[in-house]
């Protein structure tokens, strides 16, 4: 009887952690670049709290280790109450697009060709990232592009 409840208790708790996990995880953005203008696509609307781009490979002036280098920011201000802020609801933001819903604003900073910069967009429970680099053709690829869909697409 102790054996029955003991495996009972433990497939809800699996049930739970499955269900609580599939819930919370990483949602495939596409990089593309349209007439010289750079844009992040994900694939259904989302309510985005902020995104994020780094250039990868800068290194500190005196030959220190490799940091990321932001390029640019939109975000909520942190002093803002949480019940105050907007969240836009956005499938595409075009790079260094401005919106009313984020009073905080780094950016946007001249991307290059050839550098390695990250995207990181975060919606809640949910979060994109993705590796991009602009080719010289003015091209965008992913090297390491996180889901299978993505591999082999040059934008």
């Amino acid at each position: 009887m102790k054996t029955a409840k003991y495996f009972t208790r433990t497939m809800l708790l699996l049930i739970f952690c499955m269900c609580s996990y599939s819930c919370i995880g990483p949602v495939p953005v596409d990089v593309v670049m349209i007439d010289n203008e750079l844009f992040f696509v994900l694939e259904e609307e989302h309510e985005i709290d902020f995104v994020l781009v780094t250039e990868m490979t800068a290194r500190k002036p005196n030959g220190g280790k490799n940091y990321a280098k932001t390029m640019w920011v939109l975000a909520h201000d942190l002093t803002t109450a949480v019940k105050d802020r907007k969240y836009p609801r956005l499938k595409q933001i075009k790079y260094g697009q401005k919106f009313e819903e984020f009073p905080r604003l780094e950016g946007p900073f001249p991307l290059q060709r050839n550098v390695e910069y990250s995207i990181k967009i975060n919606m809640g429970d949910k979060f994109a990232r993705e590796t991009f680099i602009i080719t010289d053709e003015n091209k965008v690829i992913m090297p390491k592009p996180a889901f299978e869909r993505q591999k082999g697409r040059n934008y």
